[in-house]
């Protein structure tokens, strides 16, 4: 017996070390964020240049020749309306769930508080904050029309209790060009489950908020009130097209077209404009892992109109992720600027001058499609070519000539 013993410990060692081992890796697989190359290939703009601001103003970026041709060619495997789409990039998995941060409720006010040269606050005694901590959030980052939208907000203790909440006061405002406009108040809040609360007693209060016709553009919902016997206040925001300038159909198909995904999407225009229709595809089953994204983007007359996305069949079989997929988190927005990116095209290419100035909201929103259910590809079905265009030989000839000199 005292012979085996030895053998028996060793074995059961190496029985753990092997479980840890799969824990760890099957775990990484869920929590760990992007490999340098998931980033490149993941951004939908040229790594090699920076962009600045949504008015599509680029500088180069400074970096080696030969790194940055290799970088270039790396990212340009794939066109920039599809790239590929991983768990870890939040804002496009989740394009309309936003929240902030838990903020602390204080107890006692700083004092002595001067702004410094770098526009922070510098107090001779800082602030004494509370146990408690609140949240407030909207249901969505935007709303569309002028139905019912709930806004929510819970306290909780340092044990992640609900706190009660009392001396509720709220106003809902709207800000344009830095000018706040107010507007009605909520229909009804609290946590007596009307109104489109939940449960009642479960700590989460909600307001219900309906925008009028006017109420275009940045909304906030901001309150102040008492909790544990410390005055709070707190706004959440969300962006409001109260009006409905374009609406999605159900009617949905897709197929396999030289090689790539092609869904089909019907698209009603009631307000004439340029349009930027974005949607998400993700694995079925197994680990319903995200696999690509597609964008569209052009001027749309008033009508009916069938939208296709392609899904770049390259990136669907580097993935190596078969189907069926869910194309969800179809979404599309107008471009209510005076001068779109068509016109600054344009203006490229014939010389046209262009100018305007904002006087309405940047932005205006379709209420998002519903999900479509794709047909069962095999990831081995797409096609294996790589991207090309002008453009992409043009940027790497450019760039060839750059490391050689």
């Amino acid at each position: 017996m005292k012979s085996k013993m030895p053998m028996i410990v060793i074995g059961a060692v190496v029985l753990v070390l092997v479980l840890v081992t799969v824990y760890l890796l099957t775990s990484e697989t869920t929590t760990q964020g992007p490999t340098g190359d998931e980033e490149i290939t993941s951004a939908p703009f040229d790594p090699t240049v920076e962009r600045l601001g949504e008015d599509g103003e680029f500088v180069a970026v400074d970096e080696d020749p030969i790194a940055k041709l290799e970088r270039y060619k790396k990212w340009a495997q794939y066109p920039p309306y599809s790239r590929p789409l991983y768990d870890w990039q939040e804002d496009l998995t989740n394009p309309f769930d936003f929240k902030l941060p838990p903020a602390g409720v204080v107890q006692k006010r700083a004092e002595g508080c001067e702004m410094t040269p770098e526009g922070m606050p510098d107090c001779e005694t800082p602030a004494v904050f509370a146990t408690e901590k609140c949240e407030m959030w909207a249901e969505q980052s935007i709303s569309v029309g002028t139905g019912d939208f709930h806004v929510y907000l819970r306290c909780q203790d340092e044990k992640g209790q609900a706190v009660k909440i009392e001396d509720i006061e709220p106003r809902v405002y709207r800000k344009l060009h830095r000018k706040t406009y107010g507007t009605l108040p909520p229909v009804g809040f609290g946590d007596d489950g009307e109104n489109g609360d939940e449960k009642a007693n479960d700590g989460i209060y909600t307001f219900l908020v309906r925008p009028t016709a006017q109420d275009w553009g940045d909304l906030y919902l901001e309150a102040n009130m008492t909790v544990n016997g410390n005055e709070h206040n707190q706004r959440a925001g969300w962006f409001s097209t109260p009006h409905t300038v374009a609406k999605f159909g159900t009617n949905m198909n897709d197929s396999l077209d030289n090689g790539n995904l092609s869904v089909r999407i019907p698209f009603t225009v009631n307000k004439s404009g340029y349009y930027q229709i974005d949607a998400n595809l993700q694995e079925k089953e197994g680990k319903q892992r995200f696999v690509a994204t597609s964008s569209w983007q052009g001027q749309l007359e008033k009508g009916n109109h069938t939208l296709e996305l392609e899904f770049f069949g390259k990136i669907l079989k580097d993935r190596g992720i078969d189907g069926p997929y869910i194309v969800r988190d179809i979404r599309a927005r107008r471009n209510n600027s005076p001068v779109t990116p068509d016109m600054v095209e344009r203006s490229m290419q014939t010389g046209e001058e262009i100018s305007g100035s904002h006087t309405e909201p940047l932005w205006e929103y379709a209420e998002p499609a519903q999900s479509h259910e794709t047909s069962g590809y095999r990831a081995s079905e797409f096609s294996g070519a790589e991207w090309q265009s002008e453009e992409k030989q043009e940027r790497i000839d450019f760039l060839e000539k750059m490391a050689n000199e």
